[in-house]
């Protein structure tokens, strides 16, 4: 069952979300029409899908930073790889990601280091990995296999296209992996608190490993989608996509230190940011004050969170 006030704290987030959404359609005439939100679905793509893996880390109590660098790294792959064609290719991608991930969380779960002293060298080392799998430069999709990522701009019922459905399948099959599967619960478990859970009997390795195999995936499949799209890959691109899904998973509830937040806070947490970033870069704003603009809403947003739970425990206390 969920909690309550899990239920009131999600409530919550959806209706900032909604104030977020209206206060910009209300100012713009294209926001809500099936264009602007087939844009908008897709421009949530790659945010959403590293956004997932990259809670998952956040649940078991860890921070992958690297997920920028991998993604880098497996578009890079990916588009090399294009000659076996695009389904195969993004096989490999995903399939080297997840090995990346895997062998990441069995590293931090084995030697006991701190996720992020060790996912900082993996960043700077996948970065200049991809540098040299690239020569430096960017690659591209030859001429005679463009034809094979035509799929990409359907639409189907009028707003979503490919893209936009796998990313609705990675949060549903993602959420129900977290809510109903032992692995999930020990993810959960283990973010929680460590010596409870060891207390308890559950294997700290395991979903230490589970879960940085989850990011890992998550940050390949992401980049192996819009480096595929875009139709070209970069070893310096998705420098600021840690902070995007960073941000995203903050501002729909997953706990820095672990064990509480769910899949559906996510996807609060990522239409909320994507609406006030679309929707100040609708009214023109630069590139700048777009990024400050997204740390306030995320600022504002930690703080009514803390003032929620302040409050929540203030009436725990009356009601004892």
């Amino acid at each position: 069952m969920v909690r309550r006030d899990t239920i009131n704290e999600l409530g919550i987030r959806a209706g900032f979300m909604l104030v977020v959404y209206l206060t910009f359609a209300l100012q713009l005439p294209n926001y809500h029409t099936a264009t602007g939100i087939a844009a908008l679905l897709d421009g949530a793509v790659l945010i959403g899908t590293v956004s997932v893996g990259v809670g998952i880390s956040m649940l078991a109590g860890e921070f992958d930073l690297s997920v920028g660098s991998l993604a880098a790294l497996t578009g890079i792959i990916v588009v090399q790889a294009v000659g076996l064609g695009v389904f195969p290719a993004m096989l490999v991608g995903v399939a080297f990601a997840a090995v990346i991930g895997a062998l990441q969380g069995l590293a931090i779960g084995i030697l006991g280091v701190n996720s992020l002293v060790f996912t900082i060298g993996s960043l700077i080392g996948l970065r200049g990995l991809a540098m040299v799998i690239s020569g430096e430069n960017s690659v591209t999709i030859p001429i005679d296999h463009l034809d094979e990522i035509d799929f990409f701009t359907d639409r189907y019922f009028g707003i979503f296209s490919p893209l936009s459905l796998g990313m609705v399948a990675v949060f549903v099959l993602f959420g129900l992996f977290l809510r109903f599967t032992r692995w999930g619960r020990e993810i959960y478990a283990i973010g929680g608190g460590r010596n409870e859970a060891k207390a308890a009997g559950v294997p700290l390795l395991r979903p230490m490993v589970i879960a940085f195999t989850c990011s890992g995936a998550l940050a390949g499949l992401g980049g192996s989608v819009l480096s595929l799209r875009l139709g070209s890959a970069t070893p310096l691109g998705f420098d600021t996509l840690l902070l995007s899904a960073a941000t995203t998973c903050l501002i729909g509830g997953i706990a820095l230190d672990g064990g509480r937040g769910n899949v559906i806070g996510i996807a609060i947490g990522l239409f909320t940011l994507r609406f006030f970033i679309t929707g100040v870069a609708s009214l023109g704003a630069p590139y700048y004050v777009q990024n400050l603009a997204a740390g306030a809403l995320l600022i504002l947003v930690i703080a009514g969170q803390i003032g929620f739970r302040a409050l929540h425990r203030r009436r725990a206390f009356h009601r004892a």
